[in-house]
C-alpha cells in the first residue's frame, strides 16, 4: 500500500528538484522508493543533440547497454511511442500491449526481457515542437504490472514534476546547479526578491534591465516594471505565488512586458517563479525568482 506521505514527499522532491544540487537525481530516487518501482527514468529529447538527457533512479548495471543504445528508442520503442501518440495522459500496460499488437517489437522487448523491466508507465512531461521530456516508471517482474494505486500516485507525483519542469526552463538552469551558479554564466536576467518583493540578489546580466525604459526600476529597495499597468499585474501575479502552499497553488507566472509603439506585443518575456519552501540560496531568504529575456523579433540587448 502506497502511504498518501510517501506520494506527498515525492511531490515535494520533484518542486524543490530546480533549486538543489542533485535535485533531479534526488526527485526520481524518491519516486522509485514511494512507488514500490526497481527503476525510475526521466529523460528528454530536442532537435539539439547536446540537450538531450538521460537519467535513472540508480545504477542499473546494464551489461548490454540497452538504456543509452540510440536504437532502442526508435519505432519498436513501446513506452516512448505510446506517450507520443497520447501526449499529456498516463501511458501503462495496456497501451503498451495496443501498441506491440500493431508492429513488430522484438527487438525491445528482447532489451526490457533481458533487464528485467516488462512493466511500468510514463507521462510525458513536456512535449512540443522544441522537444520532449519523459517520466516512466520501470517495473520488474517482482514489482508486477501497475496497481490503480500505483497508478494513480505516479499522476499525483508527474503532474508536480511537470510544473517542475515549467520551472526548470523558465529559469534557464543547467541541470543540478544551484539557481544563480547556474544562470550566472548564461547570460540570464535574473533577479531574487524577498517576500516584499525587495531586491535580494541579480545575476550580473540583469544590471542592463534598471537601464533599459521598458526594463525595470527601484521602488526604494522594491522591484517594479517601467510600466505602471504591467507592474500592477505583476505585484497581483506575486501575491498570488506567495500566498500558494507551493504544491497546490501557482509556482509560475508567465507573462508579456514592456508593450509600447515600437513593440505593441511587448518588448521581453517575463516569468516569476515562487521559490520552495525552505529555500535559502544566499541565506538571505529569497521567495521569488524574477527572469527577463528579449522577445521573439527584438534586438538582443548589448
Amino acid at each position: 500500500m502506497i502511504v498518501d506521505q510517501a506520494v506527498r514527499e515525492a511531490e515535494l522532491a520533484f518542486l524543490n528538484a530546480p533549486f538543489t544540487g542533485e535535485g533531479w537525481q534526488l526527485a526520481i530516487r524518491n519516486l522509485a522508493e514511494s512507488t514500490g518501482s526497481f527503476l525510475v527514468q526521466m529523460c528528454g529529447g530536442s532537435p539539439a543533440p547536446a540537450q538531450d538527457f538521460n537519467i535513472f533512479s540508480h545504477d542499473l548495471g546494464d551489461p548490454y547497454g540497452h538504456l543509452i543504445n540510440p536504437d532502442l528508442y526508435g519505432p519498436q520503442n513501446w513506452r516512448l511511442n505510446s506517450a507520443l501518440q497520447a501526449p499529456g495522459s498516463i501511458q501503462y500496460e495496456q497501451h503498451y500491449a495496443t501498441y506491440r499488437g500493431a508492429r513488430k517489437c522484438e527487438y525491445y522487448d528482447d532489451a526490457s526481457s533481458d533487464l528485467d523491466l516488462r512493466f511500468g508507465c510514463q507521462s510525458p512531461l513536456l512535449f512540443d515542437n522544441a522537444g520532449l521530456i519523459g517520466l516512466c516508471l520501470l517495473r520488474s517482474g517482482r514489482d508486477g504490472p501497475c496497481t490503480s494505486e500505483v497508478l494513480d500516485a505516479f499522476s499525483s507525483v508527474a503532474r508536480q514534476a511537470q510544473r517542475a519542469v515549467r520551472v526548470q526552463l523558465a529559469l534557464g538552469q543547467e541541470q543540478g546547479e544551484t539557481m544563480l551558479e547556474g544562470v550566472a554564466s548564461s547570460g540570464e536576467m535574473t533577479l531574487l526578491l524577498d517576500g516584499q518583493g525587495r531586491l535580494v540578489a541579480m545575476t550580473e546580466a540583469a544590471e542592463i534591465l534598471f537601464d533599459h525604459p521598458a526594463g525595470l526600476r527601484l521602488d526604494g529597495l522594491s522591484v517594479r516594471l517601467s510600466d505602471r499597468a504591467e507592474d500592477r499585474s505583476l505585484q497581483a501575479a506575486a501575491g498570488r505565488l506567495l500566498a500558494s502552499d507551493g504544491v497546490w497553488g501557482p509556482v509560475l507566472h508567465e507573462a508579456v512586458a514592456g508593450r509600447c509603439a515600437a513593440a505593441p506585443q511587448g518588448q521581453w518575456r517575463l516569468f516569476l517563479t515562487r521559490l520552495p519552501e525552505g529555500t535559502d540560496l544566499l541565506q538571505v531568504g529569497p521567495q521569488l525568482a524574477l527572469t527577463l529575456r528579449p522577445a521573439a523579433g527584438t534586438a538582443r540587448l548589448a
